[in-house]
């Protein structure tokens, strides 16, 4: 992000329960413009995090966006 796209991330440790601190990141930050989450690949599922934000995506506040678990670096840069 940063040689790329001139993007500058930050990183941020909360404690707490992952969702409810994701949740209260979002909400008091205004630049977070979009959740980007990895999928696991795992046979259980994508994990905890994807699926009770996937739930909640129709009241967050901003857009979610789920990389699959397998995807390359080199296939998730073609296409930001």
């Amino acid at each position: 992000m940063r040689s790329g796209h001139g993007v500058e991330p930050e990183l941020v440790i909360r404690e707490g329960e992952p969702v409810t601190e994701i949740l209260a990141q979002i909400k008091d930050d205004p630049q977070i413009g979009v959740l980007v989450l990895g999928a696991g690949t795992d046979k259980s599922g994508p994990g905890k995090l994807v699926t009770h934000l996937s739930r909640a995506s129709g009241t967050l506040p901003i857009p979610i966006t789920i990389v699959p678990g397998e995807m390359s670096k080199e296939r998730l840069e073609a296409i930001t």
